[in-house]
């Protein structure tokens, strides 16, 4: 199969991932499940053959040094794509997957509308969309991103690695910096934006001490920053940060959190009942004065406890919450739940309270 027709098949088949693995036909991930788009065996020689095809020259060479690599891809009038080639017993192995050619709304990812509502009230402070790996965070940010561009004259500038949506400029103006190609790195980003009059900056994972610390001070210095997080629920989130600084600074960081942040989205994606199709479930975290105590006194594992009963005074959302919402309306069945929950003792206490 050509290049271009394997880019294709897996727009045709609304699959997330491709992966071209040795020994192994080519598998599509569809509904979060893998399947065989055909019966033939990939030799070492296809896969190289492929990986080489759809790299370029440096490309080619950060690859033969690193033994792996990152990039994205673009297909003009089909879809962006992301690779990682690496090696693998000596042969070469490539993991493809894909967004929408175009962001998708908060409406059709079904956002609660509380989190529409502090993305267009937020001038400043930092607003974190977080969960698992393949849980839909990187469609959650873009479509915050793009409700920004619509409804405000501003201009956005992210540091991304790599870009995974490309976005137009509407009302507002956007500048995207991918990491490796764009900006040489993250600190070389982060330092150029006293330069840039980003009203917004946008960052692709909070994955280091450095890249953390950068953000807490931007968003507490009158910034908007938008970030992801790769973790599994909003209390992973909140202790993957604080564990990236060392002990002596956990009080300080825990302050800067404190006064920086504005909400916190925790996702997970899930089988729908139908089979067809994936259903987000979320949980969301609104900063206000009890969060700030429970930080600053060190108890975030009470930050659970103070979602579930803070639901109806701030709006916010258990995972477990959400959750049932999908179980009683029959989008999800109560065994994917429970496959998904971060939490089960938890989960089932909730469900067997009157909804």
């Amino acid at each position: 199969m050509k290049v271009e027709d394997l880019f294709t098949s897996m727009i045709e088949h609304r699959a997330t991932h491709m992966h071209l693995v040795p020994g192994s036909p080519i598998l599509m991930r569809v509904n979060n499940q893998l399947v065989s788009l055909d019966s033939q065996i990939l030799s070492p020689q296809d896969t190289r053959a492929f990986g080489e095809a759809i790299m370029n020259e440096p490309l080619r060479e950060e690859f033969e040094d690193q033994l792996e690599v990152d990039f994205a891809f673009s297909v003009p009038g089909l879809s962006r794509f992301r690779v990682n080639a690496f090696k693998q017993r000596g042969s070469v192995a490539v993991v493809i997957c894909t967004n929408p050619p175009a962001a998708p709304t908060m409406d059709e990812l079904g956002i609660p509308e509380l989190v529409k509502n502090i993305v267009q009230e937020s001038s400043s402070g930092l607003i974190i969309c977080g969960g698992p790996k393949q849980s839909g965070k990187s469609c959650t940010m873009a479509a915050i991103i793009d409700l920004l561009l619509e409804t405000r004259t501003c201009q956005i500038v992210t540091l991304e690695d790599p870009i995974d949506f490309l976005h137009k400029n509407k009302r507002g103006v956007i500048c995207q910096r991918e990491i490796g190609n764009d900006v040489i790195s993250y600190e070389t980003g982060f330092n150029s934006l006293k330069h840039q009059g980003a009203d917004v900056v946008v960052v692709g994972d909070l994955d280091s001490y450095e890249v953390v610390d950068n953000v807490l001070r931007l968003a507490s210095s009158g910034t908007l920053v938008l970030a992801c997080c790769t973790a599994a629920n909003v209390q992973g989130i909140l202790e993957k940060i604080v564990d990236f600084y060392p002990g002596h600074l956990n009080q300080s960081v825990r302050n800067q959190i404190a006064n920086g942040l504005r909400a916190c989205v925790g996702q997970v994606l899930l089988k729908s009942a139908s089979g067809e199709g994936l259903v987000p479930a979320f949980e969301l975290l609104i900063n206000c004065p009890q969060f700030k105590t429970l930080l600053r006194e060190n108890k975030l594992n009470q930050v659970q406890g103070l979602m579930a009963a803070s639901a109806r005074e701030y709006g916010m959302q258990t995972q477990e919450m959400a959750l049932r919402f999908l179980v009683r309306k029959n989008l999800i069945t109560m065994e994917e739940a429970m496959q998904h929950t971060a939490r089960p003792e938890e989960f089932r206490k909730i469900m067997s309270m009157p909804y």
